[in-house]
């Protein structure tokens, strides 16, 4: 690895946004897809940024370091004119001290200060009612061009690419786990964790290091919420990561369709399709592949996008 910041890409707008990026940043944890469309080898180390495209596929939530944060989107914003950036006042991993504001069917409203979130009843104890306190960490963030809140837990965690650490959690029993004991780094004290899959292909000094970072996070989250003078007033209490949302326009697709044709055969708005409906993703992946026919069934491009793939079940019928 270089000096340089490294980002983890994820989502319908990865291979554009890897060749984007990759001039500038180490690019890692990178997807099998991912590794063989660039035809190269990418670390599986932990990541200065993420960037995952967002459940509407309109554009992409950015999170990490600050600094890093900032210059990603920086260079984000200079695709198009269409390309539009938020700061996230609630980004994942953020831990608030919020007060209820309105209870409904499943869960409550909670003012968060800057913003609110939605606290399913599920993840309390006990009765919630208006004016109730709470300490409460955003679980899964939402951007600002949708309808919903960021879903809130009174549970801590600490969020990572290829570890998140849970407080007072069930310890991992998975392979990668049993690999973790023989780090030289030890979770912190009261913390357990839970490794990802991409994990697996990690080098054990990757981990370590990731593990590492997580525990720096962990302790300084611990010692905000220690430190945090409670009152009735809600508000931020720490966020380990900063967090941005980038909305992708027209051109802004255009541009990205023009980047990912340096790397691979893509037709005309392929991003604006794909970002229509989950449905449309199968078939432009099918077409692209038909673009420069050889005179072959596609076979390995069908059985990719349609299946079957290693540990389906099949049933041969006479025909």
């Amino acid at each position: 690895m270089t000096d340089r910041d490294s980002v983890r890409v994820r989502g319908i707008y990865t291979t554009a946004l890897t060749e984007l990026l990759s001039e500038a940043y180490d690019v890692v944890q990178a997807s099998p897809p991912i590794r063989e469309r660039f035809d190269a080898d990418f670390d599986a180390a932990p990541a200065d940024v993420t960037l995952r495209t967002t459940d509407d596929r309109q554009g992409v939530g950015v999170s990490g370091e600050a600094e890093a944060v900032a210059d990603v989107c920086d260079r984000l914003s200079d695709l198009a004119l269409d390309t539009f950036v938020w700061e996230n006042p609630a980004p994942q991993g953020a831990v608030f001290q919020g007060v209820v504001e309105e209870t409904l069917g499943s869960g409550a409203v909670v003012d968060l200060g800057e913003t609110d979130g939605w606290l399913p009843y599920d993840r309390t104890e006990g009765y919630v009612e208006e004016g109730d306190t709470y300490r409460v960490q955003v679980a899964i963030p939402k951007p600002p061009w949708d309808d919903d809140r960021p879903s809130l837990a009174t549970d801590l965690r600490v969020p990572g690419g290829l570890v998140e650490l849970r407080r007072d959690g069930t310890p991992d029993r998975g392979e990668t786990a049993r690999m973790a004991d023989l780090l030289p780094v030890d979770p912190a004290e009261g913390w357990s964790p839970k490794w990802s899959r991409t994990a697996d292909d990690a080098s054990l000094d990757a981990m370590a290091d990731a593990l590492e970072a997580a525990n720096d996070r962990a302790e300084e989250l611990m010692s905000a919420v220690a430190d945090f003078d409670a009152d009735d007033a809600p508000g931020r209490i720490v966020a380990p990561e900063a967090g941005t949302w980038v909305w992708f326009g027209r051109e802004t697709r255009f541009a990205l369709d023009e980047h990912r044709r340096d790397v691979e055969t893509t037709m005309p708005g392929h991003h604006r399709v794909k970002a229509a409906t989950d449905r449309a993703s199968a078939a432009v992946d099918f077409a692209e592949a038909l673009c420069e026919p050889s005179g072959e069934f596609p076979f390995d491009v069908t059985t990719r996008q349609f299946g079957p793939q290693e540990g389906d079940t099949l049933a041969i019928s006479h025909g």
